[in-house]
This record gives C-alpha cells, structure tokens and sequence, in this order.
C-alpha cells in the first residue's frame, strides 16, 4: 500500500480550509488506512480532471481553459494516500489524514485532509457513514482548487470554508514557537537555537478603513540581533507585565511596550482588548520568519530541514512546527469557539 511522509505537509506554503465530515454511507467504513477507497476517489477525482465521464467535462473544461494552467500539461497521475509518520522519536505528533497529489507533466499539484491527532488513526474520529477530516490544506492553482472543492462537496456531500487565523491565533503560535525553541532542554543557549531558527522576524500589522483609509498595513521587522532584548523577563512597564500574565513568552508583551514607548504606537496586538481606543483598529495580520508563516487571511507555511546544525533529524524548530499543525487542526475543529491563546501544547 503506497503511503505519504507526513514531511509532505512542511515547507508548503499551504491555503487553509476548514471541511465539514465527508459522507461516504455504505461505501466504506471509513477513508483513513482504506486503500480501496482511496484508489476508488482518486480515479474519481482523475475521470473528472480529464474529462473522462460526462460530469467532469465542464469542470475539465473549466480548469483547461484557464492561461495559469494550461503550460502544465496534461494530468499524469491523481493519487489518495494515507499520510504516515515517523515513530522514531515518542516526542513526534502523528497527522493521520490523507494526501493528494495531482501529478501533471510539469508540476505536481497536492492537498492534504487531516483529522485530529489526538484521536485514534483507525477510527478516525467517524460517526457511521462518515469520516472527520477538519482541516484542508491546498496548494492548487484557483481554478483547480474550485474544481476540486466542487469534487469533494459533490461525492461526500462536504462543506467547505476559508479557515481565518485571528491575531490571538497569531500571538499564541509565535510565542507557543519561541517557548518550545527555549525548553529544548539542549546544551546550547536558547538564546542560540531562537535566532539560529527564526533568524529575522516581520509582523504585519492592519488597519482599519475607519482610521487609515490610505494606510493598509506597516510591517514591523526585527532583526535577528535583536530577538534577545524582546525575550527579556525583566520589562518594568506595568502593561508589559499584564500583557505577559496572558501569554507564555514576554515576547509580544515587550514589543507592545516597546512600539507604544517609542513609536507612540498603542496596540491591541493580540486583539484581546474590550477597550473601544483607537488600538482596537490596528491587529496583527502576519508572522513570517525563517521557520513559519501565519497569515489572518489563512495562509500557513512550516519550514523544516531535514536535519538542524547538530545533526539532528528530530529537530526542535520541527517539534515546534508540529505543535503549530497540530494547534491549526483544532482551531478548525473548535473554529471562533477556541481560547486561542491557549491552544498550543506547551
């Protein structure tokens, strides 16, 4: 049975969606660890793209029309996978789901369904009838990922939206990052693996219409150097210290006193605040650094190497971004109804 490395799911910048059940009835127990079914939709899936029954030619022609896809050639393979970990290290988060991939002649196109690492492989959190795989990632051009979203509504009767990342999401994945890069338990200064892992830090920040019509973001970009003073415990600002009551780092606590001190920028950044000040206005929109990206408009990336400096291939920075995943997943699970700041892991 061909399988997929859950390593497919890192160093993609991916589009996130959030997936009601697929309903699959009696046709099979269920998707996860089922070969047959997974042969059964892939060929389902290829016979729509290439326009080999009568209910694919319009999207097939759809999808061959448009200019971005028509210089890739034509469709080589479509095939379903079961995604596998490795188990080397007790320490890895397993991703049971399936991966997609859309082989064309010059490029190869995937997806992947995932369900909820905290519940058993084998049942795949189903109720009969049915299987949960919560979070869709895709990397697909507009056109094919219309067609495919189309395809997996049409077969499971499935319902798909955008998956948001709110700045609370943002803060607490930053700063969940920086904690497990600090408790590597490793002989080397934390201090080392942080700046050797996230080397320089951009922040987005957006802002309201109603305030900066002309002025639709600032990023802010923090040099490598620099990480340090921002990781310090020993801010005497009294925000500072309630902002660090709220998070597990001092990191966005230190930065928000730094820009209201010196820049005269008073921000909510993590979009906690029941004020009504003009800082209700101004969120965090974007975390982008040498390891990740998080976009509010639900873009996501995990950067990991193979193996990190020591020779490692168990590294920290890929502990790290696998509570990232595995935080995102139950932010599709759980949806706007998540405690945000306290989703990851410590």
């Amino acid at each position: 049975m061909a399988q997929a490395s859950s390593t497919e799911l890192f160093n993609t910048s991916w589009t996130l969606h959030r997936l009601s059940p697929l309903h699959h009835g009696k046709d099979c127990e269920t998707l996860l660890n089922n070969p047959t079914a997974l042969k059964v939709y892939a060929t389902r899936l290829r016979d729509q793209l290439t326009g080999d029954v009568l209910a694919g030619l319009h999207a097939s022609a759809t999808v061959a029309d448009n200019d971005g896809l028509s210089k890739i050639g034509a469709l080589r393979g479509c095939h379903w996978l079961p995604i596998t970990t490795d188990s080397s290290s007790d320490e890895r988060v397993t991703f049971p789901g399936i991966l997609v991939r859309l082989e064309y002649e010059n490029i190869t196109y995937k997806a992947a369904l995932l369900a909820d690492p905290e519940i058993d492989s084998h049942s795949g959190g189903r109720r009969e009838g049915s299987t949960s795989l919560p979070l869709l990632l895709t990397k697909f051009p507009a056109a094919l990922r219309q067609t495919f979203l189309s395809f997996l509504s049409a077969n499971f009767d499935a319902y798909c939206s955008s998956l948001r990342l709110p700045p609370k999401f943002l803060c607490s994945g930053l700063e969940t990052f920086i904690e497990r890069l600090r408790g590597t338990g490793s002989r080397r200064p934390a201090i080392e693996i942080i700046e050797e892992t996230i080397k320089d830090l951009q922040l987005t920040l957006s802002f309201s219409t109603s305030i900066a019509p002309e002025l639709r973001s600032l990023n802010v970009n923090i040099p490598r150097g620099s990480l340090s003073d921002f990781l310090k415990d020993d801010s005497g600002k009294q925000k500072a210290r309630q902002l660090k009551q709220k998070s597990r780092s001092p990191f966005i606590a230190n930065l928000s006193s730094y820009l209201e001190n010196h820049l005269a920028m008073k921000l909510d950044m993590d979009g906690s605040s029941q004020t009504q000040g003009a800082e209700r206005h101004v969120r965090l929109s974007k975390v982008a650094c040498s390891a990740f990206v998080l976009g509010s408009d639900g873009r996501m990336k995990l950067s990991v190497a193979e193996q990190s400096e020591d020779g490692e291939h168990n590294s920290p920075a890929q502990r790290a971004s696998e509570i990232l995943l595995q935080a995102t997943i139950r932010r599709a699970i759980l949806g706007g109804t998540s405690n945000d700041m306290n989703i990851c892991p410590a």
